[in-house]
């Protein structure tokens, strides 16, 4: 469906709360994370316990090859998880802009979204970076495998000590991964909607960097907290441009374990 100005301007949400929204989407995105990191741990829960058994069994263990199969199973993981937070974000938005409209008045503007393609575009974005999360965890295998024999260990005490050493490492690096990419994708997604409803419908929309401020968050972050800009334009973080939370520019000194949300809004309901 196409709106013109004159009709979004009925979809205007008035002025928000930069506290309440940023809360409602961390409540978003913890889900998805939830939902993720619990898969992701029984993926390389379920990889270690191959490779071991392998080794056990046979003495058999290649890190290229065991990065490999990992990225089987890891890649399209991650692709699925990503497509479900952009889903996700986008019906969040549509949601906020439908709220107590008439059906007639609805902005279902998702609908004609081709989120493979979304995906495939992200995912161009992040494809070494992830690569690269296999190969750390094959390497890291390989490395207590090779500490293993030069103690002179039988395989199966090998096999027990690269399971005891890994499995705690590979829980928090799951939950890591789940956070970092939940909160980058559903980021990416917030901004890719808006850009298209400012560009499509010819709305002026503004863009608020709110951070979480409390202990863990970054000093650059809270520094950052409260810069309002043009769609078109950056956020400065920490002398870094960024065009959302989570932005890959920023570099993974900004974006690992990020948990700063972005507020859109028409320039007239920004606070």
């Amino acid at each position: 469906m196409q709106l013109n100005r004159k009709e979004f301007n009925s979809f205007r949400q008035g002025r928000i709360s930069a506290i309440r929204e940023s809360r409602k989407q961390l409540v978003l995105r913890n889900n998805l994370e939830k939902r993720f990191y619990r898969t992701l741990s029984t993926l390389f829960r379920k990889f270690l316990n191959t490779q071991l058994y392998l080794y056990k069994e046979f003495g058999l263990y290649e890190s290229q090859i065991a990065e490999q199969r990992l990225n089987e199973d890891f890649i399209p993981l991650i692709m699925s998880h990503y497509k479900r937070v952009f889903k996700a974000i986008y019906k969040y938005n549509e949601d906020n802009y439908m709220m107590d409209r008439k059906a007639e008045e609805a902005f279902v503007f998702g609908r004609s979204v081709d989120f493979e393609l979304l995906v495939s575009q992200y995912f161009n974005t992040r494809q070494l970076i992830l690569v690269g999360i296999s190969s750390r965890i094959a390497s890291r295998i390989s490395r207590l495998i090779e500490q293993g024999r030069a103690d002179n260990l039988t395989l199966p005490q090998i096999a027990k000590l690269v399971s005891d050493k890994f499995l705690p490492i590979s829980r928090s690096r799951a939950a890591m991964i789940a956070r970092t990419e939940t909160h980058n994708a559903a980021s990416f997604a917030n901004n890719a909607y808006h850009l298209t409803v400012e560009q499509d419908l010819g709305v002026k929309m503004l863009k608020k960097w709110v951070a979480t401020n409390d202990a863990r968050t970054r000093s650059a972050h809270s520094s950052a907290n409260g810069q309002i800009v043009d769609m078109s334009e950056d956020f400065i973080v920490g002398g870094v441009p960024m065009g959302y939370a989570g932005d890959s520019k920023g570099g993974a000194a900004n974006v690992v374990n990020c948990r700063c949300v972005i507020i859109y809004a028409d320039e007239r309901d920004m606070e």
